[in-house]
């Protein structure tokens, strides 16, 4: 893998690693909006109260949103990983297929090379038997 494959996987393994963090972040976040619910009744909230709790629903919007975000450059990653190593088995395939089609061919003339030889001595042969019996 070329070192643009190798920095792509590092890529996309810490964006995983962020989105991951930012989902615990959210997780929390929500489950202590939920608890702030569930302790106080609407109508007992005060006025900060509601502001509070308005904040945290923003803070986890906007870490829904960095959420959002960060998967889809995850996904965008996972489709350029996957792009350069179709390339990469593409050029290994070509590869094999060209060093496959040089050995085939370079047995083929060894093959026909060793055919000439023997043909040559059969001759060579014949023709030393051929002057022997006619002396």
């Amino acid at each position: 893998m070329e070192m643009s494959g190798y920095q792509d996987i590092s890529a996309l393994e810490k964006s995983v690693a962020n989105a991951g963090s930012q989902l615990y972040t959210m997780a929390h976040k929500l489950h202590a909006v939920e608890r702030s619910l569930d302790q106080t009744a609407m109508e007992q909230m005060d006025e900060l109260e509601v502001m509070e709790l308005l904040e945290s629903m923003t803070e986890v919007k906007n870490e829904y949103q960095n959420l959002r975000k960060d998967i889809q450059e995850v996904q965008q990653l996972q489709r350029d990983v996957s792009t350069s190593i179709r390339f990469q088995m593409s050029n290994m395939q070509q590869t094999f297929q060209m060093l496959k089609k040089r050995i085939t061919n370079s047995q083929q003339k060894q093959q026909q090379s060793r055919c000439q030889l023997r043909v040559q001595r059969d001759q060579r042969q014949n023709t030393t038997l051929t002057t022997t019996n006619d002396h």
